[in-house]
């Protein structure tokens, strides 16, 4: 699926945390129908090279609130 890049989250993997990209370094999109699949979480923990899901889940959802 396609969107426009206006309506996406940009985001980047930074010491194993996910955090809103800084303006420097490599980043990623996500939409918000991406944020809520289980496989997303999963392939952001792959990136992000760590085990701990749920700490990139909680990371996730304190950006989304802060960007919302």
């Amino acid at each position: 699926m396609r969107a426009p890049q206006s309506s996406l989250i940009r985001l980047q993997c930074k010491d194993k945390n996910i955090i809103g990209f800084s303006g420097t370094g490599r980043s990623f999109y996500l939409c918000n129908e991406c944020l809520d699949s289980k496989n997303t979480i999963r392939a952001l923990a792959r990136q992000c090279k760590t085990n701990a899901t749920q700490k990139l889940l909680q990371q996730l959802k304190e950006i989304i609130v802060d960007v919302r």
